[in-house]
């Protein structure tokens, strides 16, 4: 997941209230949608920086001024603003990325699918409802999110034993490592912020290409995009952010989440530079 306050894209309209607690597989636009605007530039046009942060950034998902998830949105604000300006994120919408910094990404990416974050989330889900929207969101990951990873994993020519033989990097070795100890001993708030600032984080970024107009044309590129932007994405942020909101607290452990994520995933994108894959 944008640090403009004003910018809403062309979907911003079509975003479902939060408080609903909609299921992401409910609506009938995919999230495929996104870049077959016809309107819209070719990805040869640089794609603009996020601004810096403002609270009520994402007032129209609902972090409004003054809410738990705006206040955690501004904790994390340096290391937000430069995970989703990275080089990575930076070249990745520009189209100029280099393969082999791709492919390490997605290897290293691909790992997170192992981890039992949203598993535990939903066993401490305090109502069924909430259990409801989180299985379906699970049953969208496998079948939208994982079938990207193998596709282009497979179109790059990497297969099952060369991505096992890839080491982790040590950016990744934290995340996962951060990832355990909170699926292990953390509360259902601080699991709330973890999910919530890990996709919030990609929309952000996503969101730059999307106010921008601009269309990517490396079809890995734009498919990556096109699952973290787009209705239904949105709406899933939407109900994480009302969901903390609710449930978490300033005053509690899970305040130092957010920040915490955002300095890991920017680690996370610098590192795919150093351990490139195929160069």
């Amino acid at each position: 997941m944008t640090a403009s306050s004003s910018a809403q894209s062309n979907h911003g309209s079509q975003a479902v209230a939060a408080p609903n607690i909609s299921p992401t597989g409910e609506s009938g636009t995919s999230a495929q949608s996104v870049g077959q605007d016809a309107s819209r530039e070719p990805a040869t046009k640089h794609v603009p920086l996020a601004p810096a942060s403002k609270s009520g950034d994402y007032a129209f998902l609902g972090a409004t001024p003054g809410s738990v998830a705006d206040a955690f949105y501004m904790a994390a604000a340096e290391d937000w603003q430069a995970a989703i300006n990275s080089r990575f994120v930076n070249e990745l919408l520009d189209d100029t990325l280099p393969d082999s910094v791709l492919i390490s990404y997605l290897i290293q990416d691909f790992t997170f699918f192992t981890q039992p974050t949203l598993e535990r989330l939903t066993a401490q889900a305090p109502t069924q409802e909430i259990r409801d929207m989180l299985n379906r969101q699970a049953e969208f990951f496998a079948d939208q999110e994982k079938p990207y990873f193998l596709r282009f994993l497979e179109e790059y020519g990497v297969d099952e034993q060369q991505q096992a033989s890839v080491p982790q990097t040590p950016a990744n070795r934290e995340y996962c490592a951060y990832l355990d100890q909170i699926a292990a001993t953390g509360s259902f708030a601080q699991l709330l912020c973890l999910m919530c600032a890990m996709e919030w984080l990609y929309l952000a970024w996503a969101k730059r290409t999307v106010d921008a107009g601009v269309v990517q044309q490396v079809p890995a590129h734009r498919g990556w995009v096109e699952l973290h932007e787009g209705e239904l994405f949105r709406r899933w942020v939407g109900n994480l952010i009302e969901l903390v909101n609710r449930y978490a607290s300033p005053d509690g452990p899970e305040a130092d989440v957010f920040p915490e994520v955002a300095r890991l995933e920017r680690a996370f994108f610098e590192d795919s530079y150093a351990y490139g894959v195929g160069e």
